[in-house]
């Protein structure tokens, strides 16, 4: 991606240069007519490549299946689940995230999976966690 963002930055830079040279030294009126065309392909190639992009991006995603199933694209802390279980205390901040385009999934019954930190939470009747 990063390859395209600077190859397109110097292409636009070299049309850029041109037109003015083009203005400067030859036809101002065919310039304009050339730079309006121009400004309109940059702008559709823009827009490709904002979707193309866009969609790349899509492929991080938070899947859960089956009965109990549990997926979580980020960090689980503080948290009590069961009968009479509970968290006390100041929950510590999660360390991170999953990275872009990471996937976190959780299949099958009673699968778990999280993309961070899993600490501080308290499952099952009774339990009791101490920040």
């Amino acid at each position: 991606m990063r390859l395209l963002f600077w190859s397109t930055a110097l292409i636009c830079t070299g049309v850029a240069v041109t037109l003015a040279l083009w203005a400067v030294l030859g036809d101002a009126a065919g310039a304009e007519r050339a730079s309006a065309v121009v400004g309109a392909v940059v702008g559709l190639a823009g827009l490709v490549i904002s979707v193309f992009a866009l969609r790349r991006d899509g492929g991080a995603a938070v899947r859960a299946g089956g009965r109990g199933a549990v997926a979580a694209g980020g960090s689980v802390t503080g948290n009590a689940i069961g009968a009479d279980s509970r968290v006390a205390g100041v929950a510590r901040a999660p360390r991170g995230v999953p990275g872009p385009g990471r996937a976190v999934s959780a299949q099958g019954e009673g699968a778990v999976a999280a993309g961070g930190d899993v600490t501080g939470n308290a499952v099952g009747e009774g339990s009791e966690v101490t920040g």
